[in-house]
């Protein structure tokens, strides 16, 4: 393990590995992660560790196992009085120890700005750097960092068995030009698996689900009560229409299609070709920017999705490309019906056949920007009205219960 004789702990490598364990016990994502196994305690093991700076402040990467999964933690050791001016609350804090200098204290570097700036660095191989740098806090298997306001990373804490697929995606993607996407900068790895991902940070990018929001409060504020109310065609196009939108997304989502074949390759089915799938496609997986709609998600986190092994941990996921866009329909109608749930009971049946209208027109928007794109024919594989047919007969059983339509209109 390089550089583990440098560590600022008297009984080295071994005693991390025993504060490691009590450390990760406190941590909530590595509750998380382990379940009820963790109230049983904690057998851990040092798998890898790499010394990325000596001295003070000290810095160095550590993998290691507990309870039949892997954690990465970011190990940064300070002296004691420079402690001082350095916000690490105490469940970040790992242990005292010891240097040639004198006394110093251990804790999770991505607690410090200044060891978390030169980190951009490790997980960019040197081509970046930045003045600034702010954690976001989540319960994720990642931690969450921006930097400059340009730039994003996800330090991931818990270490995946197999790549993650969303660097698999992302890189291959931009790799055959595929621009519609938070474009990759670096990728750290080893051994042991991977490490970070860093990639563009777009401030000014909308979620997809935000503007079906806006939307929708703009037509349901036009509900009424009353038995005979005007339908959704006379009143759904006006304020916050989204067609010309979602036009545009299923544009954008046939030529991630395109790129996914042709970055994995096309595997044989009867009747149609079947492609890597993006496997979760919905609202909040894309972002729409002053230049168009990105895709910026894919996979889930394995601690805070029940459905992480589609398009997260499992393998990969293949089939025909309309999966996806059935993905994006459900995606609609949730949205939706979230909207409705919001309504007074004075409106309520108007808002549904509003709201029912609205994921009509906006799947057909969608679906006429998708089949019209050039090329993507040869991957959908039959005629519009087939096209419609196999939504119609994939979205409705998982949108059941909504109170909407689909495709009513």
């Amino acid at each position: 393990m390089s550089g583990s004789s440098a560590l600022p702990l008297p009984g080295g490598t071994a005693e991390l590995e025993s504060l490691l364990g009590s450390f990760l016990a406190r941590q909530p994502w590595a509750q998380a992660e382990l379940g009820a196994s963790a109230r049983r305690g904690l057998t851990t093991e040092l798998v890898d560790l790499a010394l990325l700076s000596a001295g003070r402040p000290g810095l160095a990467s550590v993998v290691v196992g507990a309870n039949g999964s892997r954690f990465h933690v970011v190990l940064g050791w300070r002296s004691v009085t420079e402690m001082a001016g350095t916000p690490v609350g105490p469940g970040s804090v790992v242990a005292a120890g010891a240097d040639v200098v004198g006394e110093v204290v251990l804790y999770d570097a991505l607690e410090d700005d200044e060891l978390s700036l030169e980190l951009l660095s490790v997980a960019t191989a040197g081509r970046e750097s930045a003045r600034r740098c702010r954690v976001v806090h989540s319960l994720a298997s990642h931690a969450s960092l921006i930097y400059d306001e340009r730039l994003f990373m996800k330090c991931y804490r818990v270490i995946e068995p197999r790549p993650r697929p969303e660097i698999e995606m992302m890189i291959a993607l931009d790799r055959v030009g595929f621009n519609h996407l938070l474009a990759p900068v670096g990728h750290w790895a080893r051994g042991s698996g991977d490490l970070a991902l860093v990639r563009e940070f777009l401030p000014g990018a909308v979620e997809g689900k935000a503007l079906a929001l806006t939307s929708l409060r703009d037509l349901l504020a036009r509900a009424v009560t009353g038995e005979d109310p005007p339908p959704f065609g006379t009143i759904g196009l006006a304020g916050g229409d989204l067609g010309d939108e979602l036009r545009r997304l299923g544009q954008t989502t046939a030529e991630m299609h395109l790129a996914l074949a042709e970055a994995f390759g096309l595997g044989q089915s009867p009747g149609a070709p079947r492609i890597r799938l993006h496997g979760d496609y919905h609202l909040r997986r894309v972002m729409r920017f002053e230049s168009g709609w990105l895709v910026a998600g894919f996979g889930d986190d394995p601690l805070v999705s029940d459905e992480a092994g589609s398009a997260s941990l499992g393998a990969e996921k293949r089939g025909h490309c309309l999966e996806d866009v059935a993905d994006l329909f459900v995606s609609l109608a949730q949205v939706a019906a979230e909207a409705v749930s919001l309504q007074p009971p004075s409106t309520l049946s108007h808002s549904r056949q509003l709201a029912s209208g609205w994921v009509a027109h906006n799947s057909g928007a969608f679906l006429n920007g998708y089949l019209t794109s050039a090329g993507i024919e040869s991957l959908v594989a039959m005629e519009r009205s087939e096209a419609v047919s196999f939504l119609l007969e994939t979205v409705p059983a998982r949108v059941a219960g909504l109170g909407l339509d689909f495709l009513a209109q």
